[in-house]
């Protein structure tokens, strides 16, 4: 081949539909080429030693009884590993076929890292005329004859005939061109566009990964955010999550910011008003399980699960713990109850007359039965929520919590018992933009700014601001 140096191996796999983590290969079809002229071939059925879903089945014509007396991957590990080694390995969405692989290979303990040409790109940097660069639209475009589209044999060798007829369309160095920055780039997925990678930005910020359609699919944050974008995609094919988005994503919108505790609270902010698809920390969601404590009659505290859909900012410094789920709430309560020797009655776990059965067993120090001080058994039952709780604010007024960033643009947060009511900007040598938030307890928020305010507040400056100040910031 002219356009390409060294051995070639075009390559489809069929799978069984599920994603590259769990999901096993039921066919592979391979075309070795060296120079120019086909030296080897792979084409053989599976056993996935599970069932095929009747939608494959339906798509490729593969059932379970055609790959009943096939070879498992493992049997034919070997052969096939002798035909791809040393090639350049090409397949249409190339980082589909090549994370199956690569999973398959890893199952029977071998490395498998070559170098990966996508002719779904190659075919859109040499027709950016056309819309469509799925294989079918190849196929009809080029007038590419088939005997059997879904199947993996007949599908690489499409690819092979491609390449042969972009050959005799196309300068040499055109399709060098296009073939070389392909390789030289950073494996990214077929639906972005190299150059919008290229083009973000190194600096602090929050980046949101869009479909085609627009939605959201996942919103992060970063101190370097071409960086973080490219590590998403840098091993996709080892964790599901990433894998999905990059099959989805199309598009990649941005927000810089000053530092890294603007982006922290962006990042939580956007996800919760976005709901993005594979964001599940952070998310917003609809009722909260708040683990309240009171004091009963006998002076014990008592602990009380209460469902809100907000916590009210007075209040929160009161709430014990805050859970998404009243599972999750009795979880950890039982938890604690056990590792602090609490009893399970006080703790709303059991509802019965006298003491509570961990008292019978001698778990409980009888706390239900008034033979443990309220004193003790208060100060142990705080001790157990001391890391779950709202620590006291360690402020005696409102702060101004500010970032410079290098260009001197500086952005911060007015911030009062944990929550924020206030957003400043200021752009170098202008005076600053004052907004005002209306004031909410947020958990997230608040355990960014704990963190910041308590442990990292050498990255920002914080200043005291007086209520007169205060009101000014905020008219």
């Amino acid at each position: 081949m002219r356009a390409l140096e060294g051995p070639v191996v075009f390559v489809d796999i069929e799978t069984n539909g599920l994603n590259h983590v769990k999901g096993r290969v039921i066919e592979v079809g391979v075309v070795r080429v060296e120079n120019g002229q086909v030296t080897a071939t792979f084409n053989k059925l599976i056993d996935p030693e599970t069932p095929i879903p009747y939608y494959i089945t339906n798509l490729t014509s593969i059932t379970d009884h055609d790959v009943a007396d096939a070879p498992t991957f493992g049997q034919v590990a070997e052969e096939l590993y002798e035909i791809l080694d040393g090639a350049l390995f090409v397949a249409h969405n190339v980082r589909f076929d090549y994370s199956f692989l690569k999973q398959e290979f890893a199952r029977v303990g071998k490395p498998f890292t070559p170098k990966q040409l996508c002719t779904v790109r190659l075919s859109r940097a040499l027709y950016p005329e056309y819309k469509s660069h799925k294989l079918a639209a190849i196929i009809e475009r080029h007038n590419i004859s088939v005997a059997a589209r879904h199947r993996a044999y007949d599908d690489a060798a499409v690819l092979w005939e491609f390449l042969q007829i972009v050959e005799q369309a196309f300068e040499i160095e055109v399709l060098h061109a296009a073939i070389s920055k392909q390789l030289k780039l950073p494996s990214l997925p077929k639906g972005l566009d190299p150059e919008m990678v290229a083009g973000l930005p190194e600096t602090p910020g929050v980046y949101i990964f869009e479909d085609e359609l627009g939605r959201p699919l996942y919103v992060g944050k970063s101190v370097h955010i071409r960086t973080r974008v490219k590590s998403h995609f840098a091993a996709d094919h080892e964790h599901v999550g990433e894998f999905k988005i990059a099959q989805q994503v199309r598009n990649i919108r941005i927000h810089e910011t000053a530092g890294e505790l603007e982006a922290l609270l962006l990042e939580s902010r956007l996800v919760k008003e976005l709901q993005p698809l594979f964001n599940k920390r952070l998310r917003k969601t609809e009722k909260l399980i708040l683990v309240r404590q009171a004091l009963d009659d006998q002076g014990y505290v008592r602990v009380v699960l209460e469902e809100a859909s907000a916590i009210d900012p007075d209040e929160a410094q009161h709430i014990l713990a805050v859970y998404t789920h009243r599972g999750k709430a009795k979880e950890a309560l039982d938890n604690l109850v056990k590792a602090y020797g609490l009893c399970p009655k006080l703790c709303g776990l059991e509802k019965r007359d006298g003491a509570c059965f961990m008292h019978q067993l001698h778990k409980c120090q009888g706390a239900c039965a008034g033979k443990e001080a309220p004193a003790d058994y208060n100060e142990r039952l705080l001790d157990a929520f001391a890391r779950k709780r709202v620590e006291q604010w360690p402020f005696s007024s409102p702060v101004l919590v500010t970032e410079t960033d290098q260009d001197a643009r500086t952005s911060g947060v007015v911030v009062d018992q944990w929550c924020i009511v206030g957003q400043v900007s200021q752009e170098a040598y202008c005076d600053p933009v004052y907004t005002a938030v209306q004031k909410a307890f947020d958990v997230d928020t608040y355990k960014i700014l704990r963190s910041y305010l308590t442990t990292k507040n050498a990255k920002v400056n914080v200043v005291n601001i007086t209520p007169g100040q205060l009101q000014g910031f905020l008219a």
